[in-house]
């Protein structure tokens, strides 16, 4: 069964076919991919006096996203890992031209009640260090910590990953660790099931954001990624077009208009009810 696109974006002029397919997973959910896909249409109508068109999102992962373009589902993908970025360039998946697209932030939250304690404990190493202690010491005991992981192929999943194996640890690895929760979903629903369940989690700030208060009463945010370009809890976002785009032209297009304009609509972003910037525009 052909794969469908999550939503599709006409930027108001209800008109047109889709020109442009768009691959990504938590700022489709937010909201900010309709935003940008929106704004361009209206540019490209009103500036460049194209005729109306509209832009489909698929949603999908970071592993998926790529995937994508290389299948020919999608003409762009908004991904979230350098390295696996590097990976689809050299293997000719995606164009060698990447355009950084905006910042989100990685955030480890946790139980209101910090069972871990991991509040005070320094770096967001030294916070897995005392995870992983306490997990293990609380095994099979009331009020067991335990850490809830994507387990996707997500940027998520692989920049937390990444800071497990920082500390010496592979929760994953066989003999399964069973405070290690492996739960497979897009960032929204993942968030959602470690706030019922009491859970630490690794999420990224446009989801949190995104989640309803009365769910994200019940965690607290121990760490936030910062705009350092070493920090590990950095979320930075590029745009890839795919080799083989069904419309290289407008692809190309939005990519550049999204160095440029688009940065604005990335600033102004918010979520219904919100008054919070949710991402930086990219430097």
């Amino acid at each position: 069964m052909a794969i469908q696109p999550f939503k599709v974006y006409d930027g108001g002029y209800k008109e047109g076919e889709i020109q442009l397919r768009i691959g990504n997973g938590g700022a489709g959910q937010t909201g900010l991919i309709g935003d940008l896909a929106n704004n361009f249409i209206k540019y490209q109508v009103q500036v460049e006096k194209s005729k109306p068109f509209k832009i489909a999102w698929y949603e999908s992962d970071t592993t998926y996203s790529i995937q994508y373009l290389d299948e020919e589902i999608t003409d762009i993908g908004v991904t979230y890992n350098y390295h696996a970025e590097k990976v689809a360039v050299d293997n000719g998946i995606a164009k060698p031209e990447i355009t950084y697209a905006f910042r989100d932030h990685f955030l480890l939250i946790g139980p209101k009640d910090d069972p871990a304690k991991i509040e005070n404990a320094g770096s967001v190493e030294q916070m897995f260090t005392r995870l992983y202690t306490q997990a293990q010491a609380t095994v099979n005991k009331p009020g067991a910590v335990r850490f809830l992981s994507r387990f996707d192929k997500s940027a998520t999943n692989i920049q937390e990953s990444d800071l497990w194996i920082r500390i010496g640890q592979v929760p994953w690895a066989t003999s399964y660790t069973t405070w290690y929760h492996q739960y497979i979903a897009f960032p929204l629903e993942a968030l959602t099931a470690a706030a019922l369940l009491g859970e630490y989690t690794l999420t990224d700030f446009g989801t949190y954001l995104h989640l309803p208060h009365e769910l994200r009463d019940k965690i607290k945010i121990f760490k936030k990624g910062s705009d350092d370009e070493k920090d590990p809890l950095l979320l930075p976002a590029h745009s890839l077009i795919g080799t083989k785009a069904k419309n290289m032209d407008m692809a190309e297009a939005f990519n550049k208009w999204l160095k440029n304009d688009g940065k604005s609509v990335v600033e102004a972003f918010r979520l219904p009810g919100e008054d919070v910037q949710v991402y930086d525009r990219a430097p």
